[in-house]
């Protein structure tokens, strides 16, 4: 089933008011000790709602997603910002990625949706 991105993921912060509101009151105080890094990893990036925040603490961010929809609106997105490379991942792959190149791995509410061989794969290039 393919997802209607109408408002680009920000829907799903509505119970925060904003993105800007849930980053600032529930996710940056989880992780603010981790950051900032040199190298985020996103995964699960969709349209760039946490892309959007996590820019501003590295010197560079790999953002992946398996739908190339969601890849292209990031590419867009972040156009002018050579500091952000935008990937689609054919499952848990991150092949793209060097060894020990990765800083921080971020990653808010995409796990869930992922079956537990995809999750080991990951797991197994992190």
């Amino acid at each position: 089933m393919k997802y209607n991105w109408k408002d680009a993921g920000e829907e799903w912060s509505e119970r925060w008011g904003t993105s800007q509101a849930q980053w600032s009151e529930t996710i940056y105080p989880r992780i603010e000790n981790c950051l900032p890094a040199d190298t985020i990893l996103e995964i699960g990036a969709g349209y760039g709602r946490w892309t959007e925040y996590l820019k501003d603490h590295c010197q560079r961010l790999v953002a992946v997603d398996r739908a190339a929809e969601c890849v292209e609106a990031c590419q867009t997105r972040f156009a002018s910002d050579p500091r952000i490379t935008a990937y689609v991942v054919n499952r848990g792959s991150l092949k793209m990625l060097g060894d020990a190149t990765v800083d921080f791995i971020f990653s808010f509410d995409v796990f869930v949706h992922i079956k537990r061989d995809v999750v080991e794969e990951y797991l197994a290039d992190f």
